[in-house]
């Protein structure tokens, strides 16, 4: 004789049935935690009872308290179900944001400010090589930037213990190859009768770069270097 039966266990939170076969269902009614659940972005407060159609300046809030981001791409911004493009139509400043085009009267927002642990750097890394001899003296090349961002730090690594100080000079992608300028003020990324270097004060730096600058690695002085490294730390 078979029996055919269910048990069923429920609580506030979680419902199970379960029959005499094993076979069981369960049902919850509280949030599951996933990966996919972000509980640290946040939400701008709404401002659209500020939109007029000439208005285009905002400032950006978060329960009530002004919030500044990293830049546009950390916002997704929304006007009348519309979702705009960062740093085309929109800026920010601060904890201001600046539309291209003013939003009209009664149309709606909505914001997300997108947050992360994640370290948001990138390095940059430039190799010098001149075989068994010293690195002679000028330009060593170029390379192109596919990010924008500042530079918090520098560091020059070697094989050998020596001697050498590097220019790094900047040109937009458009002036290229004409136009560039130092960018590392009076703090040289150096050697001094050593392997490795590093500095994070730059106090005399051009540090913000451009999505498509380029940048020129000039070598000014070396005695002892045959390879080096130069590596720039971009806060994106």
């Amino acid at each position: 004789m078979t029996n055919n039966y269910d048990v069923t266990i429920t609580s506030p939170d979680l419902t199970v049935n379960v029959d005499d076969g094993g076979a069981f269902s369960a049902s919850i009614n509280y949030e599951a935690a996933s990966k996919s659940i972000q509980h640290t972005n946040l939400i701008l407060d709404n401002f659209s009872s500020g939109f007029d159609g000439t208005t285009t300046t905002f400032p950006l809030t978060v329960n009530g308290v002004a919030y500044s981001p990293s830049n546009e791409q950390q916002l997704i911004i929304q006007v009348n179900g519309v979702v705009l493009r960062p740093a085309i139509d929109y800026t920010i400043s601060g904890s201001t944001i600046t539309f291209v085009v003013a939003p009209s009267g009664g149309q709606t927002f909505s914001g997300v400010a997108l947050q992360t642990i994640a370290d948001l750097t990138r390095t940059i890394v430039f190799h010098i090589d001149n075989g068994s001899n010293d690195i002679s003296l000028g330009s060593k090349g170029v390379l192109t930037l596919d990010v924008a961002g500042t530079i918090e730090e520098w560091r020059v690594l070697s094989d050998q213990t020596g001697t050498i100080a590097v220019d790094i000079e900047k040109s937009t992608f458009t002036d290229y190859p004409n136009n560039f300028s130092s960018i590392v003020g009076s703090e040289f990324p150096v050697l001094l009768n050593e392997n490795k270097h590093k500095d994070d004060d730059l106090t005399t730096w051009t540090k913000n770069l451009a999505l498509g600058d380029v940048l020129k690695f000039v070598v000014l002085s070396c005695t002892g270097i045959q390879k080096c490294s130069v590596f720039l730390k971009l806060r994106l």
